[in-house]
């Protein structure tokens, strides 16, 4: 099976597709994943965020995807071309939390309701750029998710077997939690630190040295719990 996946930045794309492809294969689902927003192999970081990811999704519109990524329609060329099998959209809910973010989606989509959880103001969003609802889009082959926090809270959700929802813990908590994790890696002396909760190798090396501890971020994460049923629901179709 392989993951389209639209996010906000290189960690996120690290950290999903270490910990779900890890859930996913203890689920008997082999799966891949490629990374359509923001591209790895840019160096530069001018293409992340949210406003670019959600740019994207306007950019690229249902029928657009449907064909180049999805390999759907009459144009779309034979089976074995197609780039995907189905298509991830991930958010951290906390760009909610940024005050052009509303003004964002009312300029550029649709306008998202106030007073709506961050989470469920994320989603809104997602639904608006990407031309699909939270009902409808796995019969499209998409995936909505708004990590709870961000996707550092996820990886802080692989660090204790402690049954304490991670998503409760407050976010500045929880960035210093994953920055202490990460510096004590063996190699994060050469990065400075307030580059380490961004850095993309620092990010590999800890995904992978806790894979094995996937099962307690299912645990203690409401919202990745909720990515993994949902791309398992599309994976077995």
């Amino acid at each position: 099976m392989r993951f389209g996946l639209v996010c906000e930045g290189a960690t996120d794309f690290i950290t999903v597709a270490s910990f779900l492809s890890k859930a996913l294969s203890d689920m008997g689902v082999a799966a891949d994943f490629i990374d359509l927003q923001p591209g790895l192999d840019k160096t530069s970081e001018i293409n992340c965020g949210w406003s670019n990811a959600l740019l994207w999704l306007k950019n690229n519109n249902l029928k657009q995807r449907q064909v180049s990524i999805l390999g759907r329609g009459l144009f779309s060329g034979r089976l074995a071309s197609k780039k995907c099998d189905a298509i991830i959209i991930l958010l951290d809910s906390d760009c909610a939390a940024d005050e052009g973010f509303l003004n964002f989606c009312r300029k550029h989509a649709r306008e998202v309701p106030e007073g709506l959880t961050y989470i469920d103001t994320v989603k809104r969003a997602i639904e608006n750029f990407s031309e699909l609802s939270l009902e409808g889009a796995k019969a499209e082959n998409h995936v909505i998710c708004a990590a709870a926090h961000n996707s550092e809270s996820w990886c802080v959700g692989v660090l204790s077997d402690d049954p304490e929802n991670v998503e409760e813990i407050p976010i500045e908590e929880t960035n210093a939690l994953l920055l202490a994790a990460l510096s004590a890696l063996p190699d994060a002396a050469l990065v400075d630190e307030r580059r380490r909760l961004k850095d993309r190798a620092l990010r590999h090396v800890f995904c992978q040295t806790n894979l094995g501890k996937t099962d307690r971020l299912i645990s203690r994460s409401g919202s990745f719990n909720q990515l993994l049923v949902d791309a398992c629901e599309v994976a077995v179709g």
